[in-house]
């Protein structure tokens, strides 16, 4: 029972990683590839809501640590990082771009950022 009530601060996490890995997979249109395209603004909102979402229920359970905050933010962007690879290995409507690597990982920490300076303060 402890680890259900344990679960239950990151069932938004885990749908919002679940709804990515579905938009990642999908057939849609392909954005061109320039630099600050809506594509790359929606991976950057996409990423920095997953992180959000992680670094708010490890806040609800009182398990904020550096070490535990490490492994959100590489685990999300890895996640992040690791779909693009995923796309272009098993779907060939979709494209790699290191752009959206980059924008995965910068939605990641500036989320993290934003979330010490507004919700988790020490």
């Amino acid at each position: 029972m402890k680890v259900v009530s344990y679960l239950k601060s990151f069932w938004p996490a885990i749908v919002c990683t679940i709804a990515i890995f579905a938009l990642s997979v999908l057939p849609g249109v392909q954005l061109p590839a320039i630099s600050h395209s809506p594509d790359k603004i929606g991976h950057f909102l996409a990423y920095g809501l997953l992180a959000w979402l992680y670094l708010w229920a490890l806040q609800k359970e009182c398990k904020w640590s550096p070490k535990s905050v490490l492994i959100i933010l590489v685990g999300v962007s890895g996640y992040g990082i690791s779909l693009e690879f995923v796309q272009w290995a098993f779907f060939p409507y979709r494209y790699f771009e290191v752009l959206d690597m980059v924008a995965n990982v910068c939605g990641a920490v500036i989320s993290y950022l934003a979330f010490r300076l507004f919700i988790y303060k020490t």
